[in-house]
């Protein structure tokens, strides 16, 4: 899964990248944020859980949160079945 949101500003586009590539060695739940003002680096946050239904809520609350501040989707890609739901709520939370 992958996730890149954009904001244009007056001074910069801010940029704001979730992926799930390998994050941690110890846990399968994981998830890593980058932002900043250049899309390939920037600050990084690595979010690691215990069950699939915590990082599946963390994801959500992140991605509600970026579009109610103006973000907009840049580029989602995602694997398989199992984000399909988070997608469907994306479509939903831009929609209106």
């Amino acid at each position: 899964m992958t996730i890149t949101f954009y904001k244009q500003t007056a001074a910069s586009t801010r940029y704001y990248t979730m992926h799930d590539r390998q994050g941690d060695l110890f846990s399968p739940y994981t998830f890593t944020s980058v932002w900043g003002t250049v899309l390939q680096s920037g600050r990084e946050k690595v979010f690691v859980f215990d069950s699939r239904k915590e990082m599946d809520r963390k994801l959500r609350f992140l991605i509600k949160k970026r579009i109610e501040s103006g973000y907009k989707v840049l580029y989602s890609f995602f694997r398989g079945s199992t984000y399909t739901e988070i997608f469907e709520s994306i479509k939903d939370i831009q929609a209106g």
